[in-house]
Formats: C-alpha cells, structure tokens, sequence
C-alpha cells in the first residue's frame, strides 16, 4: 500500500523542467562570460597597438622631419665657395656646387641637430619596424662618425699645447663645420633618402602588431657572428688572413668604404684648416711653403690624443 505524498514534495515534471533549464543556462552564462572576458581582453589589445601605431607613424614623422630639417641647403657665400674649391679640388670628393646642409653651418647648428636626431632616435626607435630601425641606426651613424672627427678637431684647436688664439680657433672650427658640409652633402642626403624609402615601404603595408621576423633575425645574427670571426682573423699572416680581407672587403658595400675614404679626407682638410691662417691651399698641398715638422708632430700627437679619447685612433 503506497503511502500518502508529502504536499511538500514537487513533481517529477517540474524537477525535469529545471535541470533542462540549467543544462541550457549555465552553459550560456558561462559563454557568455568568456565572450565579455575575450571581448575586453582584445578591446585593451587593441588600445594599446593603436597607441603603438600611433607612436610609431610619429616617430616617422618626427625623424624624417628632423633629417630634412637637417638636410636643408645653407647658402654659402661666393668667397667660401672659391675657398673651398681651392681646398677641395686637391681631393676626390664630390661637393655638388659647394652646397652645404643646414645642419652643417656652425657648430652650435650641427650640435643642436645631433641631439635632436639622438634623442628623437632613443625616444621612437622601440616603437619602429625591425628594417626602419636598423636603417635609422645607420643613417645615424653617418653623423655620428664624423661627429668624432669635428669633436677632435675643435678640442684640438682649444688644446693648450698649440697656442692657438681664441678668436682664430673660432674661425677655424666654424670654416671646418662648413667645409665637412660640402664634402658630406652627397652622404646626408643618401641618409635621409634610404632612410626615407624604408619608412614609405613600411607605410605603404603597415601593421598595427610587430613582426617577430625569426628568420630574419636568426640568419643576420649569424651572418654577424661569421662577419665578426673574419674581422678577428684578417690580420693573420698567410693564406686565411688574405681570404679573410678578401671576404670583408666584398661584405663591405661602396658606400662604406667611400665613407672611410671620406672620413680619411676629412682629416687631412681639418690638418690643413688648423693651418690655414698660415699657408695657402696651394703653398700647403703642393709643398711650396708647408709647417715645420715640429709643428705637425705636436698637432699631430694632439689630434690623435683628442681622437683616441674619442673612441678613433687616426695615424698621419
């Protein structure tokens, strides 16, 4: 005999009708909460790329203006021109009508456009594409190597042991500012162009994420350590220190070793400049009136000294 059903208990159908409504709701409420969870996860995502791009397209923008800047013609006057023809046309070096780039036309110019550049270069550098930063840091380095020179040359006009006057060492060092201009200008100009070129290439396929470029990034790592390996071995004598210049020498492009050719230049017209109030480019060049040989040893270990502290050694 069944016993009588307790009012309290609930029948089986209505039991049935809540578990399919939980078997249907939890499982929504819990898509649903991944989906809001996914869904501000890629929203912040996506913030903080478009901030990146942001950063990144200003970067561009303010590097490639501060070249330009930079680049820009600084109108020398006609007896400049003649005084540096006289000068220059004792060297292969290309002057393109004596101009000469803004950024070039004293020192206080050229100092205030280096820092800019540098600091603009450490403030965008992390935000930019793996080609546009490595093409940036060789654009730079351009300047940067001369910098060092011109830095040697005005701390060797200011060195005590050559009894330069203050107001010709001020004239020498603003007459080599402008003569490295004429002979840099091709130089800068290829900086700002290549480095133009990659950021329109990076512009005209631009992403908002970075590209990890493994590979790439794997084979130039190689590439550098074997190229680091022949340069430590180059000096050897016999068959592999021949075949290691033979190979370094094919790595390295034109325009590198036209820029070392440039560079050794650059100081023979700075050894002339320190002279200039003294001897004609003609009595200079040609041997017809040259300093004494105590005069260039001492400019000449000074030079060296303000160089060395530069991070170059030059050897006359």
């Amino acid at each position: 005999m069944r016993g009588k059903r307790n009012k309290k208990d609930m029948p089986q159908y209505i039991w049935e009708g809540v578990f399919s409504i939980l078997n249907v709701l939890v499982p929504g409420v819990v898509m649903a909460l991944f989906a809001a969870y996914y869904q501000n996860q890629r929203k912040r995502e996506i913030q903080i790329e478009g901030q990146l791009a942001i950063s990144r397209i200003e970067g561009y923008e303010q590097i490639l203006s501060c070249f330009y800047e930079g680049q820009d013609n600084h109108e020398v006057s006609l007896k400049e021109a003649e005084d540096a023809k006289a000068i220059l046309g004792y060297f292969d070096v290309d002057t393109f009508r004596y101009q000469c780039p803004n950024a070039f036309k004293d020192e206080a110019s050229f100092d205030a456009f280096y820092e800019r550049l540098t600091t603009m270069q450490r403030n965008y550098q992390i935000y930019l594409d793996d080609e546009a930063s490595r093409q940036l840091d060789r654009s730079v380095g351009i300047y940067t190597h001369f910098k060092t020179c011109m830095d040697a040359f005005c701390d060797t006009e200011h060195a005590v042991d050559l009894n330069v006057k203050e107001s010709v060492a001020r004239e020498h060092i603003e007459w080599m500012y402008r003569l490295m201009g004429m002979m840099m200008f091709s130089h800068c100009t290829r900086a700002y162009a290549e480095l133009d070129m990659v950021v329109c290439k990076q512009m005209n396929r631009f992403y908002l994420t970075y590209r990890k470029h493994t590979i790439r990034k794997w084979l130039r790592s190689v590439g550098e350590t074997i190229i680091h390996v022949i340069e430590v071995n180059r000096n050897r004598k016999g068959m592999i220190g021949q075949l290691c210049g033979v190979v370094l020498s094919l790595y390295i492009g034109k325009d590198e070793r036209d820029l070392v050719r440039i560079m050794n230049t650059a100081i023979e017209v700075m050894r002339y400049v320190h002279f200039s109030d003294r001897y004609t480019p003609q009595e200079y060049f040609e041997c017809k009136r040259i300093p004494s040989d105590g005069d260039l040893d001492l400019y000449g270990q000074v030079f060296r000294a303000m160089m060395h502290d530069g991070g170059i050694q030059y050897q006359r």
